[in-house]
């Protein structure tokens, strides 16, 4: 089984990476699907990362460490610069970088409506043999109804780039949706349609610690079954 003398560590380490300080800023993302957001110009997020498939190494296991950085360029565009490794049986995996960027081509504050696209490329440095490198292009948008505690949907779509096969689905659907519940707590639900990577459907919540830091939690039910899914526990803060 999986050891919670293995997570402790990791959630210390994530809450001291950034050490945090009531809304806080535009998100770049739910759980893995992009919202329309962008951040502010001139402001950065950082988060700190921790995935993990709930049981022990030697059964099929894994756990992910990762750090997710975002810069605001201009009121309407964003680039980001994400690094993540995973442990597995096998011992480390790849360590990949995943640059990005985002331009929101449209927001109406009194339609509530905003759309955005843009590309993530996947970019592994190390065991390349193990793992191609891959991009990723969406279009998403999102409408916000009106009142103060009514939700937030998006919907959207993906398509994945590649010289390579063995990729599985290569395009497929985006859908989200942000429930407030409290001026600090929402409820999270996101998918990410098509039988690859990426493709997983996640519900959590996410709690506004202070006006700076943010805490989220999410569970991943994996679009090819049990084995992939993993829960997820990420610490945010807004510079």
């Amino acid at each position: 089984m999986f050891k919670t003398t293995e997570i402790w560590p990791v959630l210390t380490a994530i809450v001291f990476i950034l050490s945090a300080s009531y809304t806080v800023p535009a998100q770049s993302s739910l759980f893995s699907v992009p919202t329309s957001d962008v951040v502010g110009k001139n402001q950065i997020y950082l988060e700190a990362d921790f995935d993990a498939h709930l049981t022990g190494l030697r059964k099929g296991g894994w756990q992910s460490y990762g750090l997710f950085g975002v810069y605001g360029i201009s009121r309407k565009a964003e680039v980001g610069l994400n690094g993540y490794f995973a442990r597995t049986s096998s011992g480390v995996e790849p360590l990949e970088l995943q640059p990005n960027f985002k331009l929101q081509v449209y927001n109406s504050e009194s339609k509530g409506i905003a759309v955005a696209t843009g590309a993530v490329a996947y970019i592994p440095l190390t065991k390349r043999f193990v793992r191609d490198g891959v991009v990723s292009v969406y279009a998403v948008a999102s409408k916000k109804f009106k009142g103060p505690w009514t939700p937030r949907v998006t919907g959207g779509t993906y398509q994945l780039i590649s010289t390579k096969s063995g990729l599985g689905s290569k395009r497929g659907f985006l859908a989200g949706l942000e429930q407030p519940i409290h001026r600090r707590l929402t409820f999270v639900a996101d998918w990410n349609t098509g039988k690859n990577r990426f493709g997983y459907a996640a519900a959590g919540f996410g709690l506004v610690l202070t006006k700076r830091s943010s805490l989220w939690t999410a569970y991943y039910f994996g679009n090819e079954g049990r084995a992939n899914n993993s829960l997820g526990i990420y610490y945010g803060y807004n510079f």
